[in-house]
């Protein structure tokens, strides 16, 4: 049977000038997403700026993407990197009482620059993975400080049948090539990003997630298109595009959002405000990622809004 290809984008949090969760500009990003016909993951801790949210508003923004999402697209809740076990616990199950189609289970940070152990790693896994029936998704993702000894992953995907992907952020292509000989006949295996999009895509894997996407979400499904047509020049400027923009948005603060957002609002598009400690990019750093945007000349991208 021929693997499923896909892209996630992980939505941002729309805020009001106030600092307050804007509904309306939530649901129309949502749209966006929707029309691209790509998965979404919300409140997740980087894109979404999820740590700034109260339990109300992060159930709040998963009730609002079910009705905007659910039954045309997947919608997953991604969640926060916890401290103990029963944040995460709480979290998936807050996820399946909003019915999204699934969670992601972010990897453990027990505090002050410590990793967890392997035996640590197991109790978390096993207690948050049976306290809930939904499809989860695994994180092993460079922030945490750590990646998810392969072993461990094999050992849950084998012994949890509701345990659907997960996704990689880390430079170790090794790494990518393993898990998806061990684990992608049974999982989704997708890159946490899109830098290691193509060695996914090569080792046969499921695709790519990211954030940057949320800019032009079209762009995205475009790179799978073109790999699964094997139009390879085709392939080069989607992913050229989607790499250049990449590496805009890390230059400016990456997945805190500190340029999209503001790069998004400059263009007409429902970014809104960062919440605070977070800060947006400088008005001359901003003008200079606009022009940057401007040359890529992405397909379908609105004119720039006048100051």
């Amino acid at each position: 049977m021929e693997k499923k290809l896909s892209t996630v984008i992980i939505s941002i949090t729309p805020f009001d000038g106030d600092g307050q969760l804007d509904e309306a500009a939530l649901r129309l990003q949502l749209g966006r997403l929707r029309a691209a016909d790509v998965c979404v993951y919300v409140a997740g801790s980087g894109s979404s700026e999820a740590y700034t949210l109260t339990r109300d508003e992060r159930d709040r923004v998963m009730a609002i993407a079910v009705e905007e999402l659910k039954g045309k697209v997947p919608v997953r809740a991604m969640g926060c990197e916890p401290r103990v076990i029963g944040e995460m616990v709480e979290f998936v199950r807050a996820a399946e009482h909003a019915k999204v189609d699934a969670a992601q289970i972010c990897s453990i940070e027990i505090g002050h620059g410590s990793a967890p152990t392997l035996p640590e790693m197991e109790l978390y896994y096993g207690t948050v993975i049976e306290s809930t029936s939904l499809p989860l998704y695994l994180s092993s993702h460079r922030a945490a400080g750590y990646f998810l000894p392969i072993d461990l992953i094999e050992r849950l995907v084998h012994r949890y049948a509701h345990i659907a992907g997960i996704a990689y952020s880390g430079p170790d292509s090794g790494y990518i090539a393993e898990l998806i000989a061990r684990v992608g006949d049974r999982v989704e295996v997708h890159a946490a990003g899109p830098a290691n999009a193509l060695t996914v895509l090569g080792l046969g894997g499921n695709g790519f997630m990211g954030g940057e996407g949320n800019l032009m979400p079209d762009m995205f499904p475009a790179v799978i298109s073109a790999w699964q047509d094997k139009d390879y020049p085709r392939l080069h400027e989607a992913y050229s595009r989607v790499m250049m923009l990449t590496t805009l948005n890390k230059r400016y603060g990456g997945s805190a959002m500190r340029a999209m957002k503001p790069l998004m609002n400059a263009f007409g598009l429902p970014g809104g405000s960062l919440r605070p400690p977070r800060l947006p990019i400088s008005d001359v750093e901003l003008e200079k990622v606009v022009q940057e945007v401007i040359k890529l000349k992405i397909p379908g991208l609105p004119s720039r809004v006048a100051n």
